[in-house]
């Protein structure tokens, strides 16, 4: 007979993994395709667009204003809620890949995941999917009624059940995870932004902005072609800065080490 104190208390697992159903394998390949998934609406929507050439801006500017022309001013200040918006989601990717490391942000599984509570993320459980969502958005305003139908209609749901897919496992690895999503939400933000939250996401991505830029490097370029498509509708600037933005967020490690120095 032992006594109690002899007695090993076998270890606690921190949270049973889900059940894996039917469709737990089609979850695993939809999130390991995400970037394909997530795409193709997006390349549906320019063919869409090159069909339908007038935006939803100018849509409603046909609507409210009739045959009236459009100026030039006029024009910019219609796209511009679009480009705000474009800008704000990709600052919330770039800040968030920042923390989490290209890596995590790229990684074909939702295993082995972490999860932080700096920065952005102690905004929102997931900024880096609220900035695709602000960036579709934009770019839905931008689209024909067909192109932002696709991308509304497909890629913001698919946006949803990534965030609800990478929640089940962080919740296994993770049991401080629990805790955290009670008083942080998923992808709306409560009442504004905290200041010392928006600060922590600037500093962060001073330390770690030129390889979080190499990973954004296509939306980088989306945002350089849209910037000068505002400020002309000419598509020879727009292929030209989105050229150039590319260029510049891929070698954005080299020329951030140059200006820095080494560490």
């Amino acid at each position: 007979m032992t006594s109690p104190s002899s007695k090993k208390t076998p270890p606690i697992s921190p949270s049973a993994p889900p059940r894996p159903g039917l469709w737990e394998p089609l979850a695993q390949k939809a999130y390991r395709l995400r970037i394909i998934l997530l795409g193709l609406p997006f390349l549906l929507a320019m063919v869409e667009n090159g069909r339908h050439p007038l935006p939803l801006w100018a849509l409603a500017y046909g609507i409210f204003h009739g045959q009236l022309p459009l100026s030039p001013l006029g024009r910019r200040l219609l796209m511009l809620p679009a480009l705000v918006l474009y800008g704000a989601g990709f600052f919330m990717r770039l800040s968030a890949t920042a923390t989490l490391g290209a890596r995590t942000v790229w990684r074909a599984s939702f295993d082995d995941g972490d999860f932080h509570e700096e920065g952005l993320f102690g905004i929102v459980r997931h900024p880096i999917y609220l900035g695709s969502g602000l960036m579709i958005l934009s770019l839905a305003l931008v689209s024909s009624p067909q192109g932002a139908g696709l991308l509304i209609g497909i890629d913001i749901p698919l946006l949803i059940l990534f965030a609800w897919l990478e929640e089940r496992h962080l919740a296994v690895l993770h049991p401080e995870y629990n805790g955290y999503r009670k008083h942080i939400p998923a992808l709306f933000p409560r009442g504004t932004f905290p200041i010392s939250s928006l600060k922590a996401a600037i500093t962060i991505l001073r330390r770690g902005g030129g390889r979080a830029l190499r990973s954004e490097a296509a939306n980088a370029a989306l945002l350089g072609g849209f910037l000068s498509f505002w400020i002309t509708p000419d598509l020879r600037f727009f292929w030209g800065s989105a050229v150039l933005a590319l260029a510049v967020a891929i070698t954005a490690p080299t020329w951030e080490t140059f200006f820095r120095g080494s560490p």
